[in-house]
Formats: structure tokens, C-alpha cells, sequence
């Protein structure tokens, strides 16, 4: 797998990937699809902090995509980020989201984040699980705070420190 600065040339295979996870799922939080046009919103919330394409290296596609991003917009956190990614379901179990949580974890210590901090959905079990794996602790969740597919579900927040 290589890594390519997101930018606009990923954005119809970003959006397509985000959104089988909008439709199958709470892994991502929007109740229905969204337009390509989300994609603007997204480098934004991006800027100043990494953000990748996820490339197979043998086939060229595009298998996902992975970035930080800011915690707060106020300076008291500027050492705080938070984890996104998304792995397209053909690769999830191949080791594509360790190598992202890599990649973006060397970024972060190269740009002075000490903490990272991930939202997950309760239902996600295979996020939970994955994170808590590789060094993330639950901090908390807010109950119920999620509703989708007429059901409610907590939001887990989960954070790594490298303060230390």
C-alpha cells in the first residue's frame, strides 16, 4: 500500500467509500449519503494536519483513505487530533488500518500531537476492539447520543497519549 496526499483527484472514490459506510452501518455517522461535494468540507477540516489516499500499489485503487484532524479549533488543544479512516470492505482484515494508524501516528509526533483521540461508534466492535489493540483507552461514551437506522447507539471516545 503506498500513501497519497488527499486531494481532489481522490474525492469520487473517497466519497463512494464513505458512503457504503453511511449506508451499512454506524461507523460513520450520517443518517443518509452525501454529496461529492462533502469532499470540500472535508480537506477544510483537514488543513494543516495529514490526510491520505490509501492506494493498493499493485492494482493503483484507491482502498480507503485515513486523516487527523483538529479536536478543538482553540489553541489550549492545538496537541490534541482526532483519527479518522476508512478502509474500503475488501481490505478490512488485511492489515490496511494498522498501517494508516502507523503512518498517521509517525505524522502526528512530527507535528507535536500528544494525543489522539478516536469517536467510535458503540456498534462498532471491530473499531473497539482494534483500538483498544494498539494503545487507545476508552475515556468515556455518551449514551445514546446517536440515532440511525431507528435505533439509538453511544458514542465511545478513545484516546492514545504520546506525552510521554
Amino acid at each position: 500500500m503506498k500513501f497519497e496526499k488527499m486531494d481532489r483527484k481522490h474525492r469520487t472514490s473517497i466519497m463512494k467509500i464513505f458512503n457504503y459506510y453511511i449506508e451499512n452501518g454506524t461507523a460513520a455517522f450520517p443518517a443518509s449519503t452525501l454529496p461529492e461535494q462533502f469532499f470540500t468540507m472535508l480537506m477544510e477540516k483537514t488543513k494543516g494536519y495529514p490526510a491520505y489516499a490509501i492506494i493498493n500499489s499493485d492494482t493503483q485503487e484507491m482502498v480507503g483513505f485515513c486523516l487527523l484532524s483538529a479536536y478543538s479549533p482553540f489553541s489550549t488543544f492545538k496537541q490534541t487530533a482526532t483519527i479518522s479512516y476508512f478502509i474500503s470492505p475488501d481490505y478490512v482484515g488485511q492489515g490496511v488500518g494498522l498501517q494508516c494508524l502507523g503512518k498517521l501516528e509517525t505524522m502526528a509526533k512530527e507535528v507535536g500531537i500528544k494525543h489522539i483521540i478516536a469517536e467510535i461508534s458503540s456498534e462498532n466492535h471491530p473499531s473497539l476492539k482494534f483500538h483498544q489493540k494498539h494503545g487507545f483507552e476508552i475515556c468515556g461514551a455518551l449514551k445514546n447520543i446517536g440515532n440511525k437506522f431507528d435505533r439509538n447507539f453511544d458514542v465511545v471516545y478513545m484516546q492514545k497519549d504520546f506525552s510521554n
